[in-house]
C-alpha cells in the first residue's frame, strides 16, 4: 500500500518531466519507455488535482470527501455545509426506477422504511413514543386516512364534506365515507347502499343523509346488504330531517335518526 503521499500537490513541472529526451527504447511490453513515463506521470498529476492531498488509509464503511482547499479525507460521518445532513437536493434512483431506503433508529427493529415497489413509507417505532411529530405547519392528505388505534384530538378542525344529490336515485361510493349526502329533489329519492363486493367501505364507516327538499329520501339495500333500523323504517322523515348509516359488518349497516 502506498504511504508516501506528497505534502503538496504535484504539478506538470514537478512530476511530468520535460527533460527526458525522446527515445525509441522499448520496454518489455513493446512500448516506448519515455512515453510510458509521460503518460503515467500525467495521470498522477490529474488524479492529485482531482482528489487533493489525502489520508492513504480508508476505514471500513467510510467515504472520501473534501475537507478543505485541495484536501480530502476518509470519514464515516460525512458533513455537508458543516452538518451531518444533506443540504440541497438528494435524489435516490430516477423517475420510474426507484430504490428502497431505510433509516435505522438507535432501537433495534425500529426504522423508517421507504419501499419503492410498494410505494409506501412505513415508520416502525416503539409504543408510547412519538414516531412522527409535525412541530408546526399543516399536514395534508389527498386520499383516505385509516387509523386502527386511538385518535387523541387537540385543536382539530375537520370540516364535514358535503355531497349534494338532486337526482331521484343514487348509489353511495367510497368517497361518501364520513360525508353528509344531501337529498335535494321535489320527488322521492332512493339512495342505495352497495354490497361490499362493489364498494368496500371500512367497518365503522358513517354516512349522514339529510332531506333538504320537500320530498323524502329512502335508504335502499343493495344486493346482499342488510340495513337495520327501528321498526325497519328506512325513509327519512321530512324536510331537513336526517339519518346516519353506520357500517357494522361486511354487508350490514345500522340506520339511526329521524325515520318514518
Amino acid at each position: 500500500m502506498a504511504t508516501a503521499y506528497p505534502g503538496a500537490l504535484d504539478t506538470v513541472g514537478s512530476q511530468l518531466r520535460t527533460d527526458i529526451a525522446s527515445t525509441d527504447d522499448l520496454d518489455a511490453s513493446g512500448k516506448e519507455h519515455d512515453v510510458m513515463h509521460v503518460n503515467v506521470h500525467g495521470a498522477v498529476v490529474a488524479l492529485e488535482t482531482k482528489l487533493g492531498l489525502t489520508d492513504s488509509n480508508a476505514a471500513s464503511g467510510s467515504v472520501l470527501v473534501g475537507s478543505g482547499a485541495s484536501t480530502t479525507s476518509w470519514t464515516t460521518t460525512p458533513t455537508i455545509g458543516g452538518n451531518t445532513v444533506i443540504s440541497g437536493t438528494l435524489t435516490i434512483g430516477s423517475d420510474g426506477s426507484g430504490h428502497d431506503v431505510t433509516f435505522h433508529s438507535d432501537t433495534a427493529s425500529d426504522a423508517l422504511v421507504w419501499d419503492s415497489s410498494a410505494e409506501s413509507l412505513t415508520i416502525t417505532g416503539t409504543n408510547a413514543q412519538t414516531a412522527l411529530a409535525v412541530a408546526d405547519g399543516n399536514a395534508t392528505f389527498a386520499d383516505d386516512v385509516t387509523v386502527t388505534g386511538t385518535v387523541t384530538a387537540g385543536a382539530v378542525v375537520a370540516p364535514l364534506a358535503i355531497n349534494a344529490q338532486s337526482g331521484t336515485t343514487y348509489t353511495f361510493v367510497i368517497a361518501d365515507a364520513g360525508k353528509l349526502v344531501t337529498s335535494d329533489n321535489g320527488s322521492a329519492q332512493a339512495f342505495t347502499v352497495p354490497p361490499n363486493s362493489s364498494v368496500a367501505f371500512v367497518v365503522g364507516t358513517q354516512i349522514i343523509v339529510q332531506n333538504i327538499n320537500t320530498a323524502n329520501c329512502t335508504l335502499a339495500e343493495g344486493s346482499g346488504v342488510t340495513i337495520n333500523s327501528k321498526d325497519s323504517n328506512k325513509e327519512i322523515d321530512g324536510r331537513y330531517a336526517a339519518a346516519t348509516l353506520i357500517k357494522t359488518a361486511t354487508d350490514a349497516w345500522s340506520l339511526i335518526g329521524a325515520l318514518a
